[in-house]
């Protein structure tokens, strides 16, 4: 079995919160945090109204639409947007009269009960939430932008009242039409831990990070993260653009040749591991690359670059990795008691269940049955502690 040293994100993955969009271009959303549904603007343009409300100038926003239902009392579309203020002003009773009287002026009109629908998912009144957010669905059009955000908000509201499938379904659906919104992803992963299906919503958790960092730009972090996950063709693509834009920066070959590795392309990671450490040396990438050279059966070289891993180790991470890496190295060419020598070392900088896996095959090798036993018991017993989290 082929294991690589990895960069670990657990840090930035359980430090991340989606942080909700707030760039309001036209028709655009605003995710509320903590609970509160996501409301929308609709206005026209680079418009005054727009300005004050980017400007988290909600007085001045309130004043420019109150001008507007001054003007025309019977536009519906102004009471919407004044009671998306009201909102923004946590002003939820007065919110709440301006949907209310949007709807009167125009009931078929789909916008105007998501907006009502979010407003009442602030309340926390989740069930008139739904009933809006589901009329406002069955008005609306295939192929309009809020319908994801229909579904994410409907969503939302079946999470707070326990109904983790139908949510579920309702995130599925929202993906559909908007694949790369991050908070869709977030909150299915928050259903999938409700569910209690961990594997999955870690994978979804880091899905939704990697669309966050890609609407930030930051391709590197977000192949980075879609390598942890195990989605290399997507981490491959991203890598690429982040060599682009970052040609000298190390990091960005590292990922991408341990993504190669991984894909058992092992001439291109070598490539670009060699580039990365020509840039700048370290133990991970020597490791890395001596991981490709000892597949390709290169093993003078991959003893080189173990070595050179060796000299370079400045934490336990990087010494385990090689010290099993050497392990393996000797199991590959027979030498079953230096092979034992290296894992032992392993074993001792941290008790791992795949190294005593591999030190009770050489044991076995070697004749010795009672050691490999041990070893495999020890083995099962971190495998049965890590299934219990404990």
């Amino acid at each position: 079995m082929r294991r690589w040293k990895e960069y670990i994100l657990a840090g930035l993955i359980s430090c991340f919160l989606a942080v909700p969009c707030l760039s309001l271009a036209d028709d655009e959303k605003i995710p509320e945090g903590g609970g509160g549904g996501a409301i929308a603007l609709q206005t026209d343009g680079e418009s005054e109204l727009l300005q004050a409300v980017r400007a988290k100038e909600y007085e001045k926003a309130l004043q420019i639409v109150n001008g507007q239902i001054e003007k025309n009392p019977d536009d519906a579309d102004a009471y919407d947007r004044r009671s998306m203020i009201y909102s923004l002003l946590r002003w939820n009773d007065e919110a709440l009269a301006d949907c209310h009287k949007a709807i009167a002026l125009e009931p078929g009109k789909a916008f105007h009960y998501f907006n009502r629908g979010a407003i009442y998912e602030q309340r926390k009144e989740y069930p008139l939430a739904i009933n809006d957010y589901t009329k406002a669905l069955s008005l609306s059009q295939n192929g309009d932008p809020l319908q994801g955000l229909m579904y994410f908000n409907r969503a939302r509201a079946y999470v707070a009242i326990e109904s983790y499938d139908k949510a579920l379904e309702d995130v599925k659906q929202g993906e559909k039409l908007v694949p790369a919104f991050p908070q869709n992803y977030i909150l299915e992963s928050l259903i999938y831990d409700k569910k209690g299906d961990k594997k999955m919503a870690d994978m979804s958790r880091h899905i939704g990070i990697m669309y966050e960092f890609m609407h930030r730009g930051d391709y590197f972090l977000a192949g980075s993260v879609a390598e942890e996950a195990g989605l290399y063709d997507q981490s491959l693509a991203l890598l690429d653009e982040a060599v682009k834009r970052r040609p000298d920066d190390s990091q960005v070959y590292s990922i991408r040749g341990l993504v190669y590795a991984q894909m058992g392309q092992d001439e291109l990671a070598i490539a670009d591991l060699t580039k990365a450490l020509s840039l700048k040396e370290t133990a991970m990438d020597y490791n890395n690359r001596g991981e490709c050279y000892r597949h390709l059966k290169r093993f003078d070289l991959a003893k080189q670059d173990y070595d050179q891993s060796v000299r370079l180790a400045t934490d336990d991470s990087d010494r385990l990795a090689v010290y099993d890496s050497l392990g393996q190295l000797a199991m590959d060419q027979g030498d079953y008691p230096k092979a034992v020598q290296y894992l032992t070392q392993a074993l001792a900088v941290k008790p791992y269940e795949d190294g005593y896996r591999l030190r009770s095959q050489v044991w076995r090798r070697l004749g010795d049955t009672k050691k490999a036993d041990q070893d495999e018991a020890v083995a099962q017993e971190i495998e049965q502690r890590q299934l219990l989290g404990s």
